[in-house]
Protein backbone atom coordinates (compact mmCIF):
# COMPACT_ATOMS: atom_id res chain seq x y z
CA UNK A 1 0.00 0.00 0.00
CA UNK A 2 1.41 3.39 -0.99
CA UNK A 3 1.72 6.14 1.63
CA UNK A 4 -1.00 8.78 1.70
CA UNK A 5 0.10 12.44 1.60
CA UNK A 6 -2.08 15.29 2.83
CA UNK A 7 -1.05 18.95 2.75
CA UNK A 8 -2.81 21.24 5.24
CA UNK A 9 -3.76 24.80 4.20
CA UNK A 10 -0.80 26.15 6.22
CA UNK A 11 1.62 23.97 4.21
CA UNK A 12 2.30 21.29 6.82
CA UNK A 13 2.53 17.83 5.26
CA UNK A 14 1.19 14.60 6.76
CA UNK A 15 2.16 11.12 5.58
CA UNK A 16 0.33 8.01 6.69
CA UNK A 17 1.36 4.50 5.70
CA UNK A 18 -0.96 1.74 6.86
CA UNK A 19 0.73 -1.54 7.81
CA UNK A 20 -2.20 -3.57 9.18
CA UNK A 21 -0.13 -6.70 9.77
CA UNK A 22 1.86 -4.96 12.53
CA UNK A 23 1.06 -4.27 16.19
CA UNK A 24 2.83 -0.93 16.38
CA UNK A 25 2.56 2.67 15.28
CA UNK A 26 5.61 4.85 14.69
CA UNK A 27 5.27 8.61 14.46
CA UNK A 28 7.82 11.28 13.70
CA UNK A 29 7.58 15.06 13.50
CA UNK A 30 10.32 16.21 11.13
CA UNK A 31 11.37 19.84 10.82
CA UNK A 32 13.79 20.92 8.12
CA UNK A 33 16.21 22.68 10.41
CA UNK A 34 19.63 21.76 11.75
CA UNK A 35 23.13 23.09 12.12
CA UNK A 36 23.27 24.20 8.46
CA UNK A 37 20.81 26.96 9.38
CA UNK A 38 23.00 28.40 12.16
CA UNK A 39 25.38 31.33 12.01
CA UNK A 40 28.60 31.16 14.03
CA UNK A 41 27.09 32.71 17.17
CA UNK A 42 24.20 30.24 17.19
CA UNK A 43 26.27 27.13 16.54
CA UNK A 44 24.53 24.23 18.30
CA UNK A 45 21.20 25.94 18.96
CA UNK A 46 19.18 23.46 16.84
CA UNK A 47 20.53 20.63 18.99
CA UNK A 48 19.92 22.62 22.20
CA UNK A 49 16.30 23.15 21.15
CA UNK A 50 15.89 19.44 20.55
CA UNK A 51 16.89 18.79 24.16
CA UNK A 52 14.56 21.47 25.53
CA UNK A 53 11.45 20.00 23.93
CA UNK A 54 11.91 17.04 26.30
CA UNK A 55 12.15 19.13 29.48
CA UNK A 56 8.47 19.53 30.20
CA UNK A 57 5.26 20.63 28.50
CA UNK A 58 1.91 22.05 29.54
CA UNK A 59 0.41 18.57 29.92
CA UNK A 60 3.58 16.75 30.99
CA UNK A 61 5.34 19.30 33.25
CA UNK A 62 8.59 17.40 33.82
CA UNK A 63 10.96 15.37 31.71
CA UNK A 64 10.04 12.30 33.75
CA UNK A 65 6.32 12.87 33.19
CA UNK A 66 6.96 13.02 29.47
CA UNK A 67 9.14 9.91 29.25
CA UNK A 68 6.84 7.96 31.60
CA UNK A 69 3.90 8.72 29.31
CA UNK A 70 5.53 6.68 26.54
CA UNK A 71 7.85 4.26 28.33
CA UNK A 72 5.09 3.44 30.82
CA UNK A 73 3.07 1.89 27.99
CA UNK A 74 6.03 -0.07 26.61
CA UNK A 75 6.96 2.39 23.89
CA UNK A 76 10.04 4.48 23.25
CA UNK A 77 10.62 8.11 22.46
CA UNK A 78 13.67 9.95 21.17
CA UNK A 79 14.92 12.69 18.86
CA UNK A 80 17.86 13.53 16.63
CA UNK A 81 19.43 16.62 15.11
CA UNK A 82 21.44 16.53 11.90
CA UNK A 83 22.86 19.17 9.60
CA UNK A 84 19.51 19.74 7.90
CA UNK A 85 16.75 17.99 9.86
CA UNK A 86 15.50 17.68 13.43
CA UNK A 87 13.19 14.77 14.19
CA UNK A 88 11.08 13.88 17.24
CA UNK A 89 9.70 10.38 17.20
CA UNK A 90 8.05 7.64 19.19
CA UNK A 91 6.95 4.07 18.67
CA UNK A 92 4.05 2.57 20.59
CA UNK A 93 1.71 -0.41 20.43
CA UNK A 94 -1.17 0.44 18.13
CA UNK A 95 -3.61 0.36 21.08
CA UNK A 96 -1.73 3.42 22.39
CA UNK A 97 -1.66 5.44 19.17
CA UNK A 98 -3.52 8.37 20.71
CA UNK A 99 -0.97 8.59 23.54
CA UNK A 100 1.92 8.81 21.10
CA UNK A 101 0.22 11.57 19.12
CA UNK A 102 -0.66 13.44 22.31
CA UNK A 103 2.88 13.43 23.70
CA UNK A 104 4.68 14.49 20.51
CA UNK A 105 2.07 17.15 19.81
CA UNK A 106 2.41 18.63 23.29
CA UNK A 107 6.20 18.66 22.95
CA UNK A 108 6.10 20.68 19.73
CA UNK A 109 3.20 22.96 20.65
CA UNK A 110 3.49 23.49 24.40
CA UNK A 111 7.09 23.03 25.60
CA UNK A 112 7.73 25.15 28.71
CA UNK A 113 11.37 26.26 28.29
CA UNK A 114 11.65 26.97 32.01
CA UNK A 115 14.80 28.98 32.85
CA UNK A 116 16.01 26.49 35.45
CA UNK A 117 15.68 23.61 32.96
CA UNK A 118 17.58 25.59 30.33
CA UNK A 119 20.48 26.03 32.75
CA UNK A 120 20.48 22.35 33.69
CA UNK A 121 20.40 21.24 30.07
CA UNK A 122 23.16 23.68 29.16
CA UNK A 123 25.46 21.74 31.48
CA UNK A 124 24.24 18.40 30.12
CA UNK A 125 25.03 19.39 26.53
CA UNK A 126 28.44 20.75 27.49
CA UNK A 127 29.20 17.38 29.10
CA UNK A 128 28.00 15.69 25.91
CA UNK A 129 30.50 17.76 23.93
CA UNK A 130 33.30 16.93 26.38
CA UNK A 131 32.42 13.23 26.19
CA UNK A 132 32.82 13.24 22.40
CA UNK A 133 36.28 14.75 22.84
CA UNK A 134 37.19 11.78 25.03
CA UNK A 135 36.25 9.28 22.30
CA UNK A 136 38.83 9.52 19.49
CA UNK A 137 36.76 7.33 17.17
CA UNK A 138 34.05 10.02 17.29
CA UNK A 139 36.21 13.11 17.56
CA UNK A 140 38.25 12.27 14.46
CA UNK A 141 35.13 12.58 12.29
CA UNK A 142 34.58 16.13 13.54
CA UNK A 143 38.22 16.96 12.85
CA UNK A 144 37.75 15.78 9.29
CA UNK A 145 34.64 17.94 8.80
CA UNK A 146 36.61 20.97 9.97
CA UNK A 147 39.42 20.04 7.60
CA UNK A 148 37.13 19.54 4.60
CA UNK A 149 34.76 22.46 5.08
CA UNK A 150 36.36 24.99 7.43
CA UNK A 151 34.43 27.54 9.48
CA UNK A 152 31.02 27.15 7.91
CA UNK A 153 27.98 25.24 9.22
CA UNK A 154 28.80 21.95 7.50
CA UNK A 155 32.25 22.02 9.07
CA UNK A 156 31.12 22.64 12.65
CA UNK A 157 29.99 20.23 15.36
CA UNK A 158 26.20 19.82 15.35
CA UNK A 159 26.26 20.04 19.16
CA UNK A 160 28.06 23.38 19.05
CA UNK A 161 30.99 24.46 21.20
CA UNK A 162 31.32 24.85 24.94
CA UNK A 163 31.32 28.60 24.40
CA UNK A 164 28.32 28.81 22.07
CA UNK A 165 26.20 26.49 24.21
CA UNK A 166 27.14 28.57 27.23
CA UNK A 167 25.89 31.76 25.58
CA UNK A 168 22.33 30.89 24.51
CA UNK A 169 19.54 32.74 26.30
CA UNK A 170 15.92 31.71 26.65
CA UNK A 171 15.07 34.47 24.20
CA UNK A 172 17.54 33.02 21.66
CA UNK A 173 15.92 29.60 21.92
CA UNK A 174 12.36 30.86 21.57
CA UNK A 175 13.21 33.19 18.69
CA UNK A 176 15.00 30.41 16.82
CA UNK A 177 12.07 28.04 17.41
CA UNK A 178 9.52 30.56 16.19
CA UNK A 179 11.57 31.34 13.08
CA UNK A 180 12.47 27.78 12.08
CA UNK A 181 9.65 25.56 13.39
CA UNK A 182 7.03 26.50 10.83
CA UNK A 183 4.35 24.60 8.94
CA UNK A 184 6.00 24.83 5.55
CA UNK A 185 9.12 22.90 6.56
CA UNK A 186 7.38 20.33 8.78
CA UNK A 187 6.41 16.78 7.89
CA UNK A 188 4.49 14.49 10.24
CA UNK A 189 4.89 10.87 9.27
CA UNK A 190 3.19 7.78 10.69
CA UNK A 191 3.38 4.12 9.76
CA UNK A 192 1.71 1.14 11.35
CA UNK A 193 -1.65 -0.33 12.25
CA UNK A 194 -4.19 2.51 12.16
CA UNK A 195 -6.89 4.14 10.05
CA UNK A 196 -5.39 6.91 7.93
CA UNK A 197 -8.55 8.99 7.73
CA UNK A 198 -8.87 9.12 11.51
CA UNK A 199 -5.19 9.97 11.94
CA UNK A 200 -5.28 12.80 9.39
CA UNK A 201 -8.42 14.27 10.96
CA UNK A 202 -6.79 14.20 14.38
CA UNK A 203 -3.54 15.80 13.23
CA UNK A 204 -5.39 18.42 11.21
CA UNK A 205 -7.17 19.57 14.36
CA UNK A 206 -3.88 19.64 16.29
CA UNK A 207 -1.64 21.30 13.67
CA UNK A 208 -4.04 23.27 11.49
CA UNK A 209 -2.98 26.50 13.21
CA UNK A 210 0.75 25.67 13.39
CA UNK A 211 3.02 28.65 12.57
CA UNK A 212 2.47 29.65 8.95
CA UNK A 213 5.58 31.71 8.26
CA UNK A 214 8.24 31.91 5.56
CA UNK A 215 10.38 28.79 5.36
CA UNK A 216 14.04 29.56 6.26
CA UNK A 217 16.85 28.62 3.88
CA UNK A 218 20.05 26.78 4.88
CA UNK A 219 23.36 28.60 4.71
CA UNK A 220 25.02 27.70 1.40
CA UNK A 221 28.14 25.55 1.46
CA UNK A 222 31.19 27.13 -0.12
CA UNK A 223 34.24 25.38 -1.51
CA UNK A 224 37.05 25.37 0.99
CA UNK A 225 40.68 24.40 1.23
CA UNK A 226 43.12 22.53 -0.94
CA UNK A 227 43.89 18.84 -0.90
CA UNK A 228 45.60 16.55 -0.28
CA UNK A 229 45.92 17.66 3.31
CA UNK A 230 46.51 15.93 6.67
CA UNK A 231 45.40 17.04 10.12
CA UNK A 232 47.18 15.14 12.89
CA UNK A 233 46.18 15.43 16.53
CA UNK A 234 48.99 14.02 18.64
CA UNK A 235 47.26 12.31 21.54
CA UNK A 236 48.47 9.42 23.76
CA UNK A 237 45.84 6.89 22.68
CA UNK A 238 46.10 3.11 22.60
CA UNK A 239 45.35 2.98 18.88
CA UNK A 240 45.33 5.36 15.94
CA UNK A 241 41.96 6.47 14.62
CA UNK A 242 41.84 7.88 11.11
CA UNK A 243 39.20 9.18 8.72
CA UNK A 244 39.91 9.70 5.04
CA UNK A 245 37.39 11.93 3.30
CA UNK A 246 36.61 12.75 -0.31
CA UNK A 247 34.20 15.54 -1.21
CA UNK A 248 31.37 14.14 -3.31
CA UNK A 249 28.00 15.56 -4.34
CA UNK A 250 24.51 16.37 -3.11
CA UNK A 251 21.43 14.18 -3.09
CA UNK A 252 20.14 15.69 -6.32
CA UNK A 253 23.07 14.38 -8.35
CA UNK A 254 22.21 11.52 -10.70
CA UNK A 255 25.46 9.75 -9.79
CA UNK A 256 24.35 9.17 -6.19
CA UNK A 257 23.03 5.67 -6.96
CA UNK A 258 26.30 4.62 -8.58
CA UNK A 259 28.14 6.04 -5.55
CA UNK A 260 25.97 4.02 -3.17
CA UNK A 261 26.95 0.87 -5.04
CA UNK A 262 30.60 1.94 -5.20
CA UNK A 263 30.61 2.66 -1.47
CA UNK A 264 29.19 -0.78 -0.67
CA UNK A 265 31.89 -2.41 -2.78
CA UNK A 266 34.61 -0.47 -0.99
CA UNK A 267 33.53 -0.56 2.64
CA UNK A 268 30.01 -1.88 3.13
CA UNK A 269 30.30 -4.82 5.50
CA UNK A 270 32.49 -7.88 5.91
CA UNK A 271 32.42 -8.74 2.20
CA UNK A 272 33.76 -5.34 1.18
CA UNK A 273 37.19 -4.77 -0.33
CA UNK A 274 38.41 -2.79 2.66
CA UNK A 275 37.35 -5.37 5.22
CA UNK A 276 38.78 -8.25 3.24
CA UNK A 277 42.08 -6.56 2.41
CA UNK A 278 42.77 -4.43 5.49
CA UNK A 279 41.46 -6.75 8.18
CA UNK A 280 41.26 -10.28 6.82
CA UNK A 281 44.31 -10.38 4.53
CA UNK A 282 46.71 -7.94 6.21
CA UNK A 283 45.43 -7.89 9.79
CA UNK A 284 46.01 -4.14 9.99
CA UNK A 285 42.74 -3.08 11.67
CA UNK A 286 39.85 -4.35 13.73
CA UNK A 287 37.42 -1.70 12.52
CA UNK A 288 37.41 -0.40 8.95
CA UNK A 289 34.62 0.68 6.63
CA UNK A 290 33.09 3.49 4.62
CA UNK A 291 29.90 5.49 4.21
CA UNK A 292 28.49 8.46 2.30
CA UNK A 293 26.57 11.54 3.41
CA UNK A 294 24.65 13.82 1.07
CA UNK A 295 23.16 17.26 1.58
CA UNK A 296 21.39 19.56 -0.87
CA UNK A 297 24.54 21.23 -2.19
CA UNK A 298 27.42 19.04 -0.98
CA UNK A 299 28.39 15.56 0.06
CA UNK A 300 31.21 13.43 1.38
CA UNK A 301 32.55 9.91 1.01
CA UNK A 302 34.18 8.73 4.22
CA UNK A 303 36.58 5.87 4.99
CA UNK A 304 37.39 5.22 8.65
CA UNK A 305 39.48 2.86 10.70
CA UNK A 306 40.98 2.13 14.09
CA UNK A 307 44.44 0.54 13.91
CA UNK A 308 47.47 -0.39 15.97
CA UNK A 309 49.71 2.66 16.26
CA UNK A 310 52.67 1.04 14.53
CA UNK A 311 50.47 -0.05 11.59
CA UNK A 312 48.74 3.29 10.96
CA UNK A 313 50.82 4.35 7.96
CA UNK A 314 50.55 0.89 6.38
CA UNK A 315 46.79 0.80 6.90
CA UNK A 316 46.20 4.22 5.36
CA UNK A 317 48.50 3.38 2.45
CA UNK A 318 46.51 0.19 1.90
CA UNK A 319 43.24 2.14 1.89
CA UNK A 320 44.59 4.55 -0.71
CA UNK A 321 45.77 1.60 -2.79
CA UNK A 322 42.21 0.19 -2.77
CA UNK A 323 40.93 3.56 -3.94
CA UNK A 324 43.53 3.60 -6.71
CA UNK A 325 42.42 0.13 -7.87
CA UNK A 326 38.80 1.25 -8.03
CA UNK A 327 39.70 4.33 -10.02
CA UNK A 328 42.05 2.61 -12.46
CA UNK A 329 40.55 -0.87 -12.81
CA UNK A 330 36.91 -0.58 -11.81
CA UNK A 331 35.08 -3.67 -10.55
CA UNK A 332 34.20 -7.08 -11.93
CA UNK A 333 30.75 -8.04 -13.26
CA UNK A 334 30.37 -10.62 -10.48
CA UNK A 335 31.26 -8.04 -7.84
CA UNK A 336 28.78 -5.54 -9.24
CA UNK A 337 25.99 -8.13 -9.32
CA UNK A 338 26.65 -9.21 -5.73
CA UNK A 339 26.68 -5.67 -4.39
CA UNK A 340 23.50 -4.72 -6.22
CA UNK A 341 21.73 -7.61 -4.52
CA UNK A 342 23.23 -6.57 -1.18
CA UNK A 343 22.06 -2.95 -1.54
CA UNK A 344 18.58 -3.93 -2.69
CA UNK A 345 18.17 -6.60 -0.03
CA UNK A 346 19.23 -4.32 2.80
CA UNK A 347 16.85 -1.62 1.66
CA UNK A 348 13.90 -3.99 1.35
CA UNK A 349 14.53 -5.63 4.73
CA UNK A 350 14.51 -2.21 6.36
CA UNK A 351 10.97 -1.58 5.19
CA UNK A 352 9.53 -4.27 7.46
CA UNK A 353 9.74 -1.99 10.52
CA UNK A 354 7.15 0.74 11.09
CA UNK A 355 9.72 3.33 12.17
CA UNK A 356 11.90 2.65 9.13
CA UNK A 357 8.90 3.26 6.88
CA UNK A 358 7.77 6.43 8.66
CA UNK A 359 11.33 7.75 8.69
CA UNK A 360 11.90 7.01 5.00
CA UNK A 361 8.66 8.65 3.92
CA UNK A 362 9.39 11.90 5.77
CA UNK A 363 13.01 12.18 4.72
CA UNK A 364 12.17 11.52 1.07
CA UNK A 365 9.51 14.23 1.23
CA UNK A 366 11.96 16.72 2.73
CA UNK A 367 14.67 15.86 0.21
CA UNK A 368 12.78 15.22 -3.00
CA UNK A 369 9.29 16.60 -2.43
CA UNK A 370 7.87 13.09 -2.79
CA UNK A 371 8.35 9.52 -1.63
CA UNK A 372 10.27 7.70 -4.32
CA UNK A 373 8.77 4.21 -4.79
CA UNK A 374 11.04 1.37 -3.76
CA UNK A 375 10.58 -0.14 -7.21
CA UNK A 376 12.04 3.00 -8.79
CA UNK A 377 15.12 2.94 -6.55
CA UNK A 378 15.61 -0.75 -7.29
CA UNK A 379 15.44 0.08 -11.00
CA UNK A 380 18.03 2.84 -10.61
CA UNK A 381 20.37 0.52 -8.74
CA UNK A 382 19.86 -2.21 -11.34
CA UNK A 383 20.73 0.30 -14.06
CA UNK A 384 24.18 1.05 -12.60
CA UNK A 385 26.83 -0.26 -15.00
CA UNK A 386 30.51 -1.11 -14.72
CA UNK A 387 31.21 2.07 -16.69
CA UNK A 388 29.15 4.13 -14.22
CA UNK A 389 31.15 2.74 -11.31
CA UNK A 390 34.50 3.58 -12.85
CA UNK A 391 33.34 6.99 -14.05
CA UNK A 392 32.18 7.98 -10.54
CA UNK A 393 35.38 6.56 -9.06
CA UNK A 394 37.43 8.70 -11.44
CA UNK A 395 35.24 11.70 -10.69
CA UNK A 396 35.95 11.49 -6.95
CA UNK A 397 39.25 9.65 -6.45
CA UNK A 398 41.65 12.44 -7.37
CA UNK A 399 44.94 13.63 -5.86
CA UNK A 400 43.34 16.99 -5.06
CA UNK A 401 40.36 15.43 -3.23
CA UNK A 402 41.89 13.56 -0.30
CA UNK A 403 41.49 14.83 3.26
CA UNK A 404 42.92 12.87 6.18
CA UNK A 405 42.28 13.39 9.91
CA UNK A 406 44.21 11.34 12.48
CA UNK A 407 44.17 11.05 16.26
CA UNK A 408 46.99 9.07 17.79
CA UNK A 409 50.45 9.19 19.38
CA UNK A 410 52.30 10.46 16.31
CA UNK A 411 54.68 13.41 16.29
CA UNK A 412 54.86 14.19 12.56
CA UNK A 413 52.29 14.34 9.78
CA UNK A 414 54.84 13.96 6.98
CA UNK A 415 54.71 10.16 6.85
CA UNK A 416 50.92 10.28 6.46
CA UNK A 417 51.14 12.91 3.74
CA UNK A 418 53.18 10.42 1.76
CA UNK A 419 50.66 7.66 2.49
CA UNK A 420 47.80 9.52 0.77
CA UNK A 421 49.66 10.16 -2.46
CA UNK A 422 47.62 8.83 -5.37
Amino acid sequence: MAPVKVVLPNGLRIYTDEMPHTHSVSMGIFTQVGSRYENARLTGISHFLEHMFFKGTAKYPTAKDLSDAIEGIGGYINASTSYDTTCYYCKVANIHTERGIDVLTDMLNAALFEPKEIEKERGVIQEEIKMSLDVPAQWVHQLLDELMWGDQPIGRDIAGTLESVGSFTREDLLAYRDQHYVAGNTVISLAGNFNSTEIVDRLTSLFGSYRSLEVPKPIATNSFGNAPVVHLLNKPTEQTNFVLGLKSFGYGDSDRWALSVLDSILGGGMSSRLFQEIREERGLAYSVGSYTAEYDDAGKWIIYGGVEVSKAVDAISAVVEELRKLRDNGVTPAELHRIKEQVKGGMLLGLEDTWSVANRNARHELRYGEVIPVEQIVAWIEAVTLEDIQRVAQRLIRPDNLYLAIIGPHAEAAEFEHAITL
